[in-house]
């Protein structure tokens, strides 16, 4: 039942995740586009276009990282792992599991704390708060560690390893 739940809400995580990055992508290829028409056909350039283009590039590489980290796609060393023995192989995939769920959680804490640290501070050309675009990381490595939980739930209870 809980499995079945945490699934769902997971699954609909990664969808709306998956939805707002194709929004970013589609606003990032109109206005590159609008600014090459700017700057080379209109010989005007947009003040805005490069800081938006900046920001909405990290937020489309953020959640898109924690799209592979649900998916479980993101490359990993595995050279000396796979020398070891199959009882050593499977905790260390084990214990990777909770050192990926410690190391974006404080990731997501430290996001935080940087928003924290820059309200109240703007953008020079969009005039945005500065919070608006830093919020991609505690955001993204939130959703990470809460894929990272739904990992090791699964693994508890007979699901893969990896």
């Amino acid at each position: 039942m809980r499995t079945a739940l945490l699934k769902t809400i997971s699954d609909r995580l990664e969808k709306s995740t998956l939805f707002v990055c194709m929004v970013i992508c589609g606003a990032m290829l109109l206005v590159a586009w609008a600014h090459i028409v700017w700057r080379y056909v209109l010989n005007n350039a947009l003040s805005w276009s490069e800081e938006f283009l900046r920001f909405t590039l990290v937020w489309f590489a953020l959640l898109s990282a924690s799209i592979i980290h649900k998916r479980r796609g993101h490359i990993g060393i595995v050279i000396f792992r796979d020398m070891m023995p199959a009882k050593v192989q499977y905790v260390i995939k084990r214990l990777l599991t909770y050192i990926e769920i410690l190391g974006t959680g404080t990731a997501a804490v430290i996001g935080f704390a940087l928003i924290l640290r820059v309200q109240g501070q703007t953008t020079p050309a969009l005039r945005l708060p500065f919070a608006v675009p830093y919020a991609a990381i505690p955001l993204s490595f939130l959703l990470m560690t809460f894929y990272g939980l739904e990992h090791a739930f699964d693994e508890a209870h007979g699901g893969r390893v990896q």
